[in-house]
């Protein structure tokens, strides 16, 4: 199960410009869900978002604490974006998903992989071609990170999706296909040192001049 990253934002009134919200050091964002009638817009106060920013993934369960002029409401979210600004790549904006228990969700899962691979130290090199795994699952069952050993990986060997199925959560279903290489190890390339080429002469022994032919210019004039 994924660790859980609780968070007090503020309600907030979507007729107003996000702007003024800025101006006042808090960062617009709204959550979304299935199990929702309507969206709740909200805001978060900078330090706090520097603070989420540093600890959550996509894979964090969130906890809101929302707190309004007369109300107070818990969600609980996952990061669904982040919009930065083009220019400080500061963010203006979220968007959080509130899943309904029951119901899956797609996510990307991260992949963490564990060992040193025995065909590196064959001469091998690691080739890792997915960092992350789609897959469609239960809330409940998300996790931070799917740990995968390759410490047996030998010159040649693949990881596939098929490989890592018995190791997923229970409910997710991998969308990619089974053959689909998560990390790999190739043989090493070969190097073939071009060798320089050089001509040594004896002394006093001169090389013949290659013969020039000319064309002969013409000296009779064409008959008319």
């Amino acid at each position: 199960m994924t660790h859980t990253f609780s968070l007090e934002v503020l309600e907030r009134d979507p007729k107003l410009k996000a702007n003024k919200y800025r101006r006042e050091k808090l960062i617009p964002a709204v959550v979304y869900g299935p199990s929702m009638k309507e969206n709740k817009h909200i805001n978060i106060r900078t330090n706090d978002l520097e603070r989420l920013i540093e600890k959550a993934t996509a894979t964090t369960l969130i906890e809101l604490n929302i707190k309004g002029e007369n109300s107070s409401e818990k969600m609980t979210v996952f990061i669904k974006t982040i919009q930065r600004h083009k220019v400080t790549d500061k963010p203006i904006h979220l968007d959080f998903y509130c899943p309904q228990e029951g119901r899956k969700m797609n996510i990307n899962i991260p992949i963490t992989y564990i060992g040193e691979p025995v065909g590196v130290e064959q001469g091998g090199t690691l080739n890792i071609y997915l960092h992350e795994i789609p897959v469609e699952i239960l809330p409940s069952d998300i996790i931070d990170t799917l740990e995968i050993d390759i410490s047996n990986l030998e010159i040649g060997d693949n990881i596939i999706v098929e490989d890592i199925k018995k190791i997923m959560p229970e409910s997710a279903e991998i969308l990619l296909e089974d053959d689909e290489v998560l990390a790999g190890i190739i043989e090493p390339r070969e190097i073939v040192e071009e060798e320089e080429i050089v001509v040594e002469f004896e002394e006093g022994e001169v090389t013949a001049e290659p013969e020039v032919i000319m064309e002969k210019e013409a000296t009779e004039d064409k008959e008319e």
